[in-house]
């Protein structure tokens, strides 16, 4: 058994590996000692870190489990392979630290509009020793008009603004054939239908493709949305 200081923590390790575990399984994969460690690092110093600065509003340990980390792993089948990868609005970490710790060959970089969220996952960083992995203070629109960068094969959007925004602004940094990731909660009709409109008429093929999924124990309902460029720069 892994040795902790639950003194330190809200967090009951025994507890808090069982809910990782099982709800892992639902999604058909099984965490090694070693990232069941690093998650419960990394929610440990998320709660920590939340007591000072505003990172997550849940402070539950198992909503923390299963919303944070197993949210975060369970769609990773629908965006296999990844190679090169952008999480934006990372906030906590979520869904870029986990997915690295569950792939390690990742190279991640993530971007966060708020100083202190990306001083918080530069930390996290650290403690897990992470490598290829960086965390940016900014803001994906300024990116965009940057330029001089490496395209990304994939980018991850958990939680953040809505889909026209994210494919403005996220379809100048992906690579030929690359692909957004979205999370949502219910099927976002809406915001698809905005998204072909808006981007009728583009030169670059789009393709939208929808992946419903129950949250584990909590049963709540969610939404993965891939958007597929098929040709790029």
């Amino acid at each position: 058994m892994t040795h902790v200081n639950e003194a330190e923590t809200d967090i009951v390790f025994d507890q808090w590996e069982r809910i990782l575990r099982k709800g892992a399984a639902s999604f058909g994969l099984i965490l090694t000692d070693q990232q069941i460690k690093h998650f419960y690092d990394h929610a440990v110093a998320l709660l920590q870190w939340s007591k000072k600065i505003n990172l997550t509003a849940i402070k539950d340990p198992q909503s923390v489990a299963i919303k944070h980390f197993v949210d975060s792993l369970g769609p990773a089948s629908f965006a296999i392979p990844m190679q090169r990868v952008l999480d934006v609005g990372s906030g906590g970490g979520f869904p870029g630290l986990p997915l690295k710790v569950w792939n390690p060959s990742l190279d991640l970089t993530l971007i966060d509009a708020v100083r202190k969220k990306i001083s918080f996952i530069q930390h996290v960083i650290r403690i897990l020793k992470l490598t290829d992995t960086r965390a940016i203070h900014g803001r994906i629109q300024d990116l965009s008009r940057q330029g001089g960068f490496r395209p990304f094969d994939t980018i991850l959007c958990r939680a953040f603004s809505d889909l026209s925004f994210i494919v403005t602004h996220g379809l100048p940094l992906l690579s030929k054939n690359g692909k957004l990731i979205v999370w949502k909660g219910k099927l976002p009709e809406k915001e698809i239908e905005a998204v072909r409109f808006q981007f009728q008429n583009e030169k670059r093929g789009l393709e939208i493709e929808t992946k419903p999924y129950r949250l584990p124990i909590l049963d709540a309902e969610r939404t993965i949305v891939i958007i597929t460029a098929h040709r790029g720069k």
